[in-house]
């Protein structure tokens, strides 16, 4: 009897292991199913999409998590390749500008004479603003000047007459000029001159072909017109893209305190559509030039930015010379609500450099541009 009831426990023991491993099974199995519902079904909401990254309420992106995965392949920060070339550009010394380039540069230079510059001021004192604003549900269209704008904001009571007389007084003395990149990684389509591999959709981890060969060029030709102009060229987008301005966000307050404030900090991006072909470029004095556009940061009713009424200011103003001397180079100006690290300091700007369909050569042709406009702005 003793032998029969061991065996009968041994066996319902067997049965309810055998139970157990069948609902552990099931359990994963459903598990697994509902993981890969949600990682190809579930959708990013926007707003999240909004703050952490450069999407932008136009572009109306809802991505499942399995897109963002693809298209934002994660980094390491080893995997960057940061030659000597941006360590000088760091220590703000002045590099020759290729013999290539020096004609073009000159054509650049050439809309910017004091000749030119008289003539446009003459013009521009008898412009009007002529202010055209059409409203709907997610976007404010505005025309001003020869300029457009594109406000998806919540604030839609913007006073521009204010905002283009307001008074900026930079000088290169004093107003030092902070550029760093938060997505490090962002690149352009291959030219003749620069034939790289890709790590990543449009993204390459090699310094001579990414956002910090941009901004070196672009930290060079300040240089050269006396700006006291200094790179960063911490890479931001390694581990998590959408992290990245967590991370910058480190980098411009330490910049901050090193630097003993700066008079304008510069974000430099590389704009991206679902259109990977899309090539914004404007041909200015017969050169061919990426376009150039603004993101500007309000802030929410959570998120407060105090400088967003100044850095807005300062773009406006900025396009309006870029509009007079390189008519085309800016496309029109985002305004959103978020905040993009420009409420560290006064003066803080994103400006996208062309997009996934320019070249390196064309972008870093736009950077002569944008000094040549600060130059304007900025007191000698």
């Amino acid at each position: 009897m003793k032998v029969t009831v061991a065996i009968l426990n041994k066996g319902i023991k067997s049965i309810e292991k055998i139970i157990t491993n069948i609902f552990l099974t099931v359990f994963s199995v459903l598990m697994i199913v509902l993981l890969c519902f949600f990682i190809s079904n579930i959708y990013m909401p926007p707003i999240f999409l909004n703050f952490g990254t450069n999407f932008r309420q136009a572009d109306n992106i809802d991505l499942s998590i399995s897109k963002i995965v693809l298209k934002y392949p994660l980094y390491n920060s080893k995997n960057y390749k940061i030659n000597l070339d941006m360590d000088r550009a760091q220590n703000n010394e002045t590099v020759k500008t290729n013999n290539e380039n020096v004609d073009k540069i000159q054509a650049l230079d050439a809309m910017v004479s004091s000749e030119k510059l008289q003539e446009i001021e003459v013009m521009a004192k008898s412009q009007d603003i002529n202010l055209n604003i059409t409203d709907s549900a997610d976007v404010q269209r505005i025309s001003l000047y020869n300029m457009k704008l594109l406000n998806y904001s919540s604030k839609r009571q913007l006073d521009f007459n204010a905002m283009f007389s307001k008074v900026i007084t930079l000088t290169k003395k004093s107003d030092k000029i902070l550029i760093y990149d938060t997505h490090t990684s962002e690149s352009y389509a291959n030219s003749d001159k620069y034939k790289f591999d890709y790590t990543g959709v449009y993204r390459t981890t090699d310094a001579n072909y990414n956002m910090l060969k941009v901004a070196a060029e672009f930290q060079k030709n300040l240089s050269e017109k006396s700006f006291q102009a200094v790179q960063d060229t911490t890479p931001h987008d390694y581990g998590t893209y959408t992290s990245a301005y967590s991370k910058s966000r480190i980098t411009v307050k330490n910049q901050l305190k090193s630097m003993g404030g700066v008079g304008i900090s510069i974000d430099l991006h590389r704009d991206a559509t679902s259109d990977l072909t899309f090539r914004p470029m404007v041909k200015i004095n017969g050169v061919e030039v990426a376009q150039c556009m603004f993101v500007i940061g309000v802030g929410t009713d959570t998120l407060n930015n105090p400088y967003w009424e100044d850095n807005l200011s300062l773009a406006l103003q900025l396009q309006k010379i870029a509009d007079k001397v390189y008519p085309g180079l800016f496309r029109p100006m985002i305004i959103r609500n978020s905040v993009y690290n420009q409420d560290l300091n006064k003066f803080s700007i994103l400006i996208e450099v062309g997009a996934t369909g320019n070249t390196i050569d064309e972008t870093l042709l736009a950077t002569r541009c944008l000094t040549n406009v600060l130059n304007i702005l900025y007191k000698n």
